[in-house]
């Protein structure tokens, strides 16, 4: 019984250290049908490997979902931030993108949600060009931990955060990006 309970404390002690927390939100009044370009708002970025990986890693989810680079005319604009410290966060529960898409149904309300957002926050917004409004928010929290040393850990943060946006550019259908995600 002690050897059960030990592994099971161990279990749990190695699971929370490795859990991120991933949402997002998105704007109800949003055509995303009518996107098909994007280009990145030109932000600050240290010299840090960890931003090369992630603006890597968007480039690679916006190209899978059909989005082509155009930095002289983009419909919307892709940024990212890290923060490093824990924070407050206001979002949003909402049905998945996928179901609102689908019915674009305009009895939806917004219902918002605090969160305490822990250490270590990756935030990719999606902003439309011509409003300058956000249109859609994916996060994730708690993204350093012990995995983060690892190759490729970011890119995998990142795909798991576009999880939330099953979105095409070039088609009206939602996908599953997980099975052909080279990260």
């Amino acid at each position: 019984m002690k050897k059960t309970l030990f592994f099971l404390s161990i279990i749990g002690l190695f699971s929370s250290c490795m859990r991120v927390f991933v949402d997002n939100d998105y704007r109800y009044s949003t055509h995303f049908k009518q996107y098909q370009t994007y280009a990145f708002v030109d932000c600050e970025r240290d010299t840090n490997v960890i931003c090369e990986d992630v603006q890597q890693a968007i480039q690679y989810q916006m190209r899978a979902r059909g989005y082509e680079f155009n930095a002289q005319k983009p419909n919307v604009f892709v940024n990212f931030t890290i923060y490093y410290d824990p924070l407050k966060y206001k979002g949003y529960d909402q049905p998945s993108l996928v179901n609102w898409v689908s019915t674009e149904d305009d009895n939806y309300k917004y219902q918002p949600v605090k969160y305490a957002l822990g250490s270590g926050t990756l935030m990719i917004s999606i902003i439309e060009a011509e409003t300058s409004e956000i249109v859609w928010r994916g996060y994730a929290t708690g993204i350093f931990n012990k995995a983060s040393s690892k190759q490729n850990y970011f890119k995998s943060i990142v795909r798991n955060i576009f999880d939330q946006y099953p979105l095409l550019a070039t088609d009206e259908k939602p996908q599953s990006f997980r099975e052909n995600s080279r990260y």
